[in-house]
């Protein structure tokens, strides 16, 4: 095989064109100073720079690329840059980012040796998933709800859930409970419940129930005491105890 070397001088060749053929299939470019090569041989191409290394080839059953790089400083990375939607890829020792989209719809995933990150949109107000050995955090803008093996934890301006009937309502003003006409309300004035015509409420200055009727059993003893109490029916009012005390 020849040889042809330059040592101890540069050498420039311009050519229009420029043919060389290695009838054994092999042929080797080589920088020996920076340690770089070029290998072509008829199965493929191999480019190596020391730190880092290319290699395409080609079987019967498919062609392959390889590309590595090392160092604490290595990486790998590919781009398609343009006006629109952009895409990327880098690898590193530290971990894997995946990017696509312009910055206001951006699409990103991320792998490192704590966890996994996908995320679409800005970070204040997009949608996020973080996912690690310990937790997983689902979050788009203000709401997370975040999974840990001590339990489920969640924050938002207003959570809401339901089931045909059956709703419930959680936001800063209190919280909502209804099962078709029936509802219970917990704010910070107090308690409020309600069936159809009946409410009662219990709040920091008092009790107040109304209703179309009202009935009250005691097995034993009944007491009332208030400052002023007023009792009131339209038609007929019956009170019966073994003993009732009013103070």
């Amino acid at each position: 095989m020849p040889n042809l070397s330059a040592s101890g001088f540069a050498e420039i060749l311009t050519y229009s064109q420029f043919l060389v053929t290695a009838t054994d299939g092999y042929m080797s470019l080589m920088a020996e100073g920076d340690l770089a090569s070029i290998d072509i041989q008829a199965g493929g191409v191999n480019i190596n720079t020391g730190g880092a290394y290319l290699q395409v080839l080609n079987s019967e059953t498919g062609g392959s690329i390889i590309h590595s790089a090392t160092g604490e400083s290595a990486c790998i990375s590919l781009e398609t840059p343009t006006d629109a939607a952009g895409s990327s890829v880098l690898v590193t020792p530290t971990g894997i980012a995946l990017t696509f989209g312009l910055p206001e719809t951006l699409a990103s995933v991320g792998l490192t040796g704590t966890g996994l990150t996908l995320s679409v949109g800005p970070p204040e107000t997009g949608a996020l998933i973080q996912m690690t050995a310990e937790s997983i955090l689902l979050k788009v803008g203000e709401t997370q709800f975040a999974l840990t093996p001590a339990g489920i934890v969640s924050k938002a301006p207003l959570i809401e859930s339901s089931c045909e009937e059956t709703k419930v309502s959680m936001g800063p003003q209190g919280i909502n409970e209804s099962v078709a006409e029936v509802c219970r309300s917990i704010t910070a004035e107090g308690h409020a419940l309600s069936a159809a015509e009946v409410a009662m409420s219990v709040g920091v200055t008092g009790v107040t129930a109304t209703g179309p009727t009202s009935s009250g059993e005691f097995e034993a003893a009944a007491e009332v005491s208030a400052a002023t109490l007023t009792h009131a029916a339209e038609t007929v009012s019956s009170q019966e105890s073994p003993v009732t005390n009013i103070n």
